[in-house]
């Protein structure tokens, strides 16, 4: 059984510093994307913020630190940093507005569905899920790092690639819209 001194310090994890650390970097990434500054700095920033998402889950996994402040906050952390970021790439000229719309849209529709229907919990992620993140991250990347002039001719794939990911996560929302209608609806059920 878990002590009570365990369960309340249940927040102190690395995965959880290391999603917190996630968070902090949508600041320099969107101040650099909206002033169109230190295409080199952006790029290996938004690298870490990818990067920082497979290891908080790797680690949080191997060592056994997965927590409930880990599970409401590690998709919050994904979803707002890439929302931010595609909102700033569409307002600093680099991304079709389709591409922000498409991603900001959906991600608002879910978040109030979710708070609508009072779920005690995020879905959980699903495999496609984690692809389109794995591919949005990836045209992110791509997209930053064409900003450099020695590497502009990653600008254009990347674009695709997060066009892809974009309609890739009009798909998974709606599927996660479904996923949540469910759940609530089993716990409006009476028991018995």
């Amino acid at each position: 059984m878990t002590s009570p001194a365990a369960r309340k310090h249940d927040w102190a994890t690395v995965p959880n510093a290391i999603t917190v650390l996630r968070f902090l970097l949508i600041v320099p990434i969107c101040y650099y994307l909206l002033t169109n500054s230190a295409p080199v700095a952006t790029a290996f920033l938004l690298l870490a913020f990818g990067l920082s998402d497979w290891i908080d889950g790797f680690i949080a996994r191997k060592f056994n630190q997965v927590s409930h402040v880990g599970v409401l906050l590690d998709p919050i952390a994904d979803r707002l940093g890439i929302v931010a970021i595609a909102v700033c790439l569409v307002f600093g000229g680099l991304v079709p507005l389709w591409i922000g719309l498409a991603i900001f849209i959906t991600d608002l529709i879910l978040l109030c569905t979710y708070f609508a229907l009072r779920l005690s919990a995020p879905p959980e992620s699903s495999k496609l899920g984690k692809i389109r993140t794995a591919i949005m991250m990836l045209g992110l990347a791509a997209v930053a790092f064409g900003r450099i002039p020695e590497l502009s001719w990653l600008f254009t794939p990347g674009l695709y690639i997060l066009g892809l990911g974009a309609i890739l996560h009009l798909f998974v929302g709606a599927g996660y819209l479904r996923l949540m209608a469910h759940t609530a609806k089993i716990h409006r059920q009476p028991a018995g």
